[in-house]
């Protein structure tokens, strides 16, 4: 499948339901979004604790208040969560990073996060690149996690063995090897941007993609052929 990297961002702002609807328009079968939070605790969907176009001295977003991010147009996960009730065939990833997790949290994190996702937790699954959070949300209810790798070496780690994650998340730049290797999970390369590229990966073993160019890739018949949208 196609995954929309933060929606369809050539048309709407990054993370907001606006993109997320445009994505869902040109047929994407999945969303990945990123988590930041609010001063009263509630996750937020934005790239990073900065506001876009704002400077790094601007007042980050976890010292803002829900009422002051409700006016910036921003939406809340709690949001997300309701729109996509209503789009059930669209999967979603939903990311927690480490500078997040450290600046939160993990526990306090990761449980705020479940809490929302867990009625629609078929259709979501948590990705980070920290075992300890995903392994906490699969005993707090969530029925799917993605773990961000460094390396395809690292899927043989005894750490990425036990969790056994459903979905192992990496770079394409990372890979050193000539094909992906199987394992109880199903590989996401991202970040890809082009037809050629899509279908290369999907003969070296990637199940799916992540693109911040899904209108592009949209339009391919080569790549609409190999994953099947």
């Amino acid at each position: 499948m196609l995954i929309a990297h933060r929606g369809d961002t050539a048309r709407q702002p990054a993370n907001t339901i606006a993109a997320f609807e445009a994505a869902h328009g040109l047929g994407a079968c999945a969303i990945h979004t990123e988590i930041q939070f609010s001063v009263d605790g509630t996750p937020w969907c934005h790239q990073s604790d900065h506001l876009a176009g704002e400077s790094e001295d601007a007042i980050p977003i976890s010292q803002l208040t829900d009422r002051e991010l409700r006016r910036l147009a921003l939406n809340s996960l709690a949001d997300v969560v309701d729109w996509a009730s209503r789009h059930r065939h669209l999967d979603w990833f939903v990311e927690l990073d480490l500078a997040l997790l450290e600046r939160a949290g993990t526990e306090w994190a990761v449980e705020r996060v479940v809490r929302i996702i867990r009625p629609e937790s078929d259709s979501f699954a948590l990705l980070s690149r920290d075992i300890r959070s995903l392994r906490m949300a699969r005993s707090l209810g969530c029925h799917q996690v993605a773990l961000k790798v460094g390396s395809v070496a690292e899927c043989l780690s005894m750490g990425v063995l036990t969790l056994a994650p459903d979905y192992l998340l990496i770079r394409d730049s990372r890979i050193d090897c000539p094909e992906l290797p199987p394992g109880p999970w199903q590989w996401v390369v991202y970040e890809i941007n082009s037809a050629e590229e899509a279908v290369r990966w999907r003969r070296r073993g990637a199940h799916h993609i992540l693109t911040g160019n899904l209108p592009l890739l949209m339009r391919s018949r080569e790549a609409s052929d190999v994953y099947g949208f």
